[in-house]
């Protein structure tokens, strides 16, 4: 599956037309842990060239809304960005995002990989490991 993440308050409307255009099986979700969040999935077994047009039109609708909410003086939207941190303690932590980072990073990851990605961070800061990495053992 491929996905794209829209932050945008249109939650990828064109994309998802576009998708649809091609005669793809479109299949659209908002994440659980941040609402203002759109994941916009397709299947993978596309052509090469289908899937660079595709990336196009993510760069070109997510820049669009951006530059929307620019306009508009919707500045706040860009603070929404961003990923929970939760400590062991259970102390929880938002730490915000530049939205066009987040949205790529969402484009490659799944939530629950950057939610992994993030809980190790935090466990590393909370439990410094001085051990040479070629000495380390997978947990």
């Amino acid at each position: 599956m491929y996905e794209f993440t829209f932050l945008t308050p249109d939650r990828g409307a064109g994309f998802i037309k576009r998708l649809e255009a091609e005669g793809l099986d479109v299949t659209v979700a908002r994440d659980p842990m941040a609402e203002e969040a759109t994941t916009v999935s397709i299947p993978d077994d596309i052509d090469d060239a289908l899937a660079d047009r595709i990336e196009g039109w993510y760069e070109e609708e997510t820049q669009a809304a951006e530059a929307e909410m620019f306009r508009e003086g919707r500045m706040e939207a860009s603070i929404s960005a961003g990923v929970w941190v939760t400590l062991e303690n259970g102390q929880a932590s938002f730490a915000p995002v530049d939205p066009s980072i987040m949205s790529r990073m969402l484009s490659v990851l799944t939530s629950d990989e950057l939610g992994d990605f993030v809980d190790r961070v935090a466990r590393a800061v909370e439990h410094p490991d001085d051990t040479p990495v070629c000495a380390r053992r997978e947990d």
